[in-house]
């Protein structure tokens, strides 16, 4: 279609174009909704939660015929074959992934994801859940065949069991290319230990071993104590050994039987208390078995054996006795232990509980031995008296231990006493004495003092009597000697007073004169008569 302009010139519509490029615009919008329509209800894949996505390559190449013998007719595109596809063909790793059929081995977890319908195929898996009291073994169904004797895959191109397993709680495993297995787990109680046996290691060094060194395949030495264990039944398994005491009671058919050293037959009844030695656990189980199995093989035969051997020493008689059955008892302990020890079990006590002996002996023997328990009652009795007094000695001991011991601390107590006293004393004499010293210290000084006071007076003294004797002195050497200066002294001393004496006629001597004169014409007149 043309129109003309104002010219008049002549020029083709445009309203043809126009309509094509809408209709263009139109088409690609409806091709653009459709495909969004397909992506969104078509291609869109939405992972839920706890889900998984696998991816299958439905297109690409096949596998090279040369590795069939190798892999054999594998479909889980794992990393051992795409390396060895790769090896072979020249490729990436992952082109290989991504242009060969076969599944994936890797997954997506939740989210949306829009993969290629006419490329993939996919599959969801719901997540693996393990409970707590449970645990999960992985069966890879891919890989090489496990070589004997192997029971568990330890590599990653292994087909089988896999030896690690899987704990409580969730885990993305492809079930296209795993099988998930649940065993419980194996709780073992107080009391209990677990033997392990390894189903798959290396072969033991020695042979015929009842346990094996670590790592080797076969009955483990060590044990597993109580507790919750996750294990991987493939790889190794668990049995529960009981290692509490026991006790196993030998009555009525279980008794003991065996002749007595004169033919009669004794009959012994008792308890064996028991249990199997920590450090031989695994040993016992393996070469014995179960707990009846170690009554029946050790504990019961060497019991028996034992009994026949002592009791063959004793006459039947001799079984009444306490003495005599506490000895057996005894005895039948300390063997019984030393040779179940020596097999791995512990023989914690043995006790007879009753000796019966044959009927036709038994009266006899029961009088005797209560003639044997009376003299022994007595005898306790007497030994209980004694016991008495000897409390009673003791007692009045500790009395007199204790008059003495308080005697002992007034003793100690009065010589403390005293010991303060004396230094006390000691204190105070010390003290007068340099008070004393002191005090004498200063005397001396006095006297000192005196004595030059009075050296001083005497000297004073003696100077005067000195000047005084000098002319003294100087007169008796003048007379010539001091007897005449004396006589000279004397008689100038006493003339005046004779002189005096004499003339005076009064006084003691005139009175004598005057007796004298008086006597005198007394005596005259008589002698006229």
């Amino acid at each position: 279609m043309a129109f003309e302009d104002d010219q008049g010139a002549v020029r083709p519509s445009i309203r043809p174009r126009a309509g094509i490029v809408a209709g263009a615009i139109g088409f690609l919008v409806v091709l653009a909704a459709a495909a969004g329509l397909l992506l969104w209800f078509v291609i869109r894949v939405e992972v839920n939660a706890n889900e998984i996505l696998v991816l299958v390559n439905k297109t690409g190449k096949k596998l090279p015929a040369e590795l069939h013998d190798e892999f054999g007719d594998q479909v889980i595109l794992y990393p051992a074959l795409v390396e060895r596809v790769a090896q072979i063909t020249g490729e990436s790793p992952e082109q290989v992934r991504d242009g060969y059929k076969g599944i994936r081995l890797d997954k997506l977890r939740e989210g949306r994801y829009f993969p290629n319908p006419y490329r993939f195929k996919v599959v969801k898996f719901p997540a693996t859940l393990i409970p707590q009291d449970q645990m999960g073994v992985l069966i890879r169904k891919y890989g090489k065949p496990l070589p004997y004797p192997k029971t568990v895959a330890t590599e990653d191109d292994e087909r089988g069991p896999v030896a690690e397993i899987l704990r409580p709680g969730r885990h993305d495993v492809n079930l296209l290319a795993y099988h998930v297995q649940q065993f419980p787990a194996i709780q073992i109680p107080e009391g209990r230990v677990g033997v392990v046996t390894l189903l798959s290691g290396r072969e033991p060094e020695k042979a015929n071993t009842y346990t094996v060194m670590p790592g080797e395949k076969g009955v483990q030495h060590e044990v597993r104590p109580p507790g919750l264990y996750y294990y991987n039944p493939y790889l190794e398994q668990i049995e529960e050994v009981d290692v509490r005491s026991h006790k196993y009671d030998m009555l009525g058919l279980d008794a003991i039987h065996f002749p007595s050293g004169d033919s009669f037959t004794i009959t012994i009844e008792g308890t064996i208390e028991w249990a199997i030695r920590p450090d031989k656990v695994a040993e016992v189980t393996v070469a014995y078995g179960d707990e009846e199995d170690i009554l029946q093989k050790i504990i019961l035969p060497n019991a028996r054996s034992i009994s026949r051997i002592q009791g063959s020493k004793l006459k039947a008689p001799e079984f009444i006795s306490g003495r005599t059955r506490t000895a057996f008892q005894v005895k039948l302990l300390t063997e019984l232990k030393r040779e179940c020890w020596q097999q791995g079990i512990d023989i914690k006590a043995a006790l007879v509980r009753d000796i019966l002996p044959p009927s036709e002996i038994a009266s006899l023997i029961s009088k005797r031995e209560q003639a044997d328990q009376e003299m022994e009652r007595s005898t306790n009795e007497m030994e209980e008296a004694k016991a008495q007094a000897m409390l009673v000695e003791q007692q009045e001991l500790q009395e007199q231990n204790k008059a003495i011991g308080d005697a002992r601390r007034e003793v100690v107590t009065v010589t403390k006493e005293a010991e303060q006293r004396k230094v006390i004393a000691v204190t105070q004499a010390n003290r007068q004495l340099e008070v004393a010293k002191l005090t004498l210290e200063a005397a001396e000084k006095q006297a000192a003092a005196t004595r030059s006071r009075g050296q001083a007076d005497a000297n004073v003294v003696l100077y005067e009597y000195q000047a005084q004797a000098e002319p003294l002195a100087r007169s008796v050497r003048a007379f010539g000697d001091g007897t005449t200066y004396a006589q000279h002294f004397f008689l100038a001393r006493i003339a005046p007073s004779v002189k005096s004496i004499l003339t005076n006629t009064e006084g003691p001597f005139a009175e004598v004169f005057k007796r004298l004169q008086t006597f005198d014409s007394s005596a005259e007149k008589g002698g006229g008569q």
